[in-house]
């Protein structure tokens, strides 16, 4: 028995509030939701494992398939979750013999679930995870709510398996007539027949919302936040997070006037009760006369980590008027999580300006602000 299985992975995730694709969540140790998702079909019946993708994601994803054992293929997400599966089912194996689709963002299915529902849509033809209801019910409307049977009720999960050419029968009607479902039980039963229902279980959960992901956060989380100003004159060369800019002006400081490291190493600092980075590098030392900040960042990066911490990732912005360093960010990311040691998908920079508003606008300077996230185990 050969079984494909797809997982559309282009949604936003807004409803988490993470700023991100929630599927790139570390749920620790450098995994993330995504890929223990996939790992809960890593068995020999599984032959293909098709991933709808958003075009922002795509490179991480690449990297993932080329990195793993598993038999992963991606395809185009698409503006709806209908369409996304639709244009995964073009990638299915031709002589699969069923299809399971599932919630990327589910990553706690168990092995005996996937079991009995694969028996179950081999004995049925399908099979739709499904639990049932355990709170009091109501259906909502414009006079009010009704109470409803929760015993004629089921909270709908995946997977859902189906045989492949029935279901992709049934997509491309709802794709010709425009149609979006939310689940694939409510398509097959409008164009095929009733589906079958599968035991379900409430460990089987979605990470939906902000709370869903306290779960991973580790003992000893911290975060940390930095700011830092200097002020723009001739004759200075412009250096953000390590990396040289063109400009017909620089910072200036003591130091290289990074202003970008310096407030990531007082956001690193910060989150781990160390003072910041005028305590530890004070600019009425000479030591520190022109010395890259960078070299700072590694010092402090050996600091922290000294003492038992794990840096999580990085998230900063740099507000300047002129130049643009929409070009540089990238390089700029890089640089920053080469010298801490990190993914670079750990470290986020932007760059905004100021609307020619304050000294920022005025183009007298340039300022930025950062946040560090930290954590060490508890004795």
């Amino acid at each position: 028995m050969k079984l494909n299985v797809i997982l559309p992975c282009g949604g936003s995730g807004s409803r988490t509030r993470l700023g991100y694709n929630k599927l790139l969540f570390d749920v620790g140790g450098g995994t993330t939701v995504i890929e223990k998702t996939i790992h809960c079909f890593a068995r020999k019946d599984v032959t293909r494992i098709v991933l709808a993708v958003a075009d922002a994601d795509r490179a991480y994803f690449e990297r993932l398939a080329q990195s793993s054992h598993l038999p992963i293929v991606l395809c185009d997400g698409g503006k709806t979750r209908t369409q996304s599966v639709w244009n995964a089912l073009q990638c299915l194996e031709s002589d699969c013999d069923y299809v399971a689709i599932h919630d990327g963002a589910r990553p706690f299915l168990s092995g005996a679930i996937l079991d009995e529902a694969i028996a179950t849509a081999i004995k049925c033809g399908t099979a739709v995870v499904a639990m049932p209801a355990t709170d009091s019910m109501r259906r909502m409307g414009g006079n009010g709510s009704k109470a409803l049977d929760r015993s004629q009720i089921a909270v709908v999960q995946t997977p859902q398996i189906f045989r492949p050419y029935p279901l992709i029968g049934a997509y491309r009607q709802a794709i010709e007539r425009q149609l979006s479902f939310s689940d694939d039980a409510s398509l097959y039963e409008r164009f095929v027949a009733p589906v079958q229902l599968s035991r379900g279980d409430s460990s089987n959960s979605k990470l939906t919302y902000p709370e869903d992901f306290a779960r991973f956060i580790p003992d000893g989380f911290a975060v940390g936040s930095g700011w830092d100003t200097h002020r723009l004159v001739a004759e200075r060369p412009l250096i953000l997070g390590g990396i040289r800019i063109a400009h017909d002006k620089g910072l200036l400081g003591h130091s290289d006037a990074d202003v970008l490291t310096h407030a990531i190493m007082d956001a690193l600092l910060g989150a781990t009760h160390n003072g910041d980075i005028g305590a530890l590098f004070p600019d009425t030392d000479d030591a520190y006369a022109g010395i890259s900040s960078m070299v700072l960042l590694d010092r402090v990066t050996r600091l922290i980590r000294g003492q038992g911490w794990t840096i999580r990732n990085i998230s900063a912005v740099v507000f300047a008027q002129r130049p643009k360093l929409r070009d540089h960010i990238g390089a700029i990311q890089l640089s920053i999580a080469s010298a801490i040691g990190l993914d670079p998908s750990a470290v986020t920079v932007s760059a905004t300006t100021t609307e020619k508003l304050g000294f920022v606008g005025r183009e007298e300077g340039i300022s930025a602000h950062a946040y560090a996230s930290v954590f060490r185990a508890r004795n």
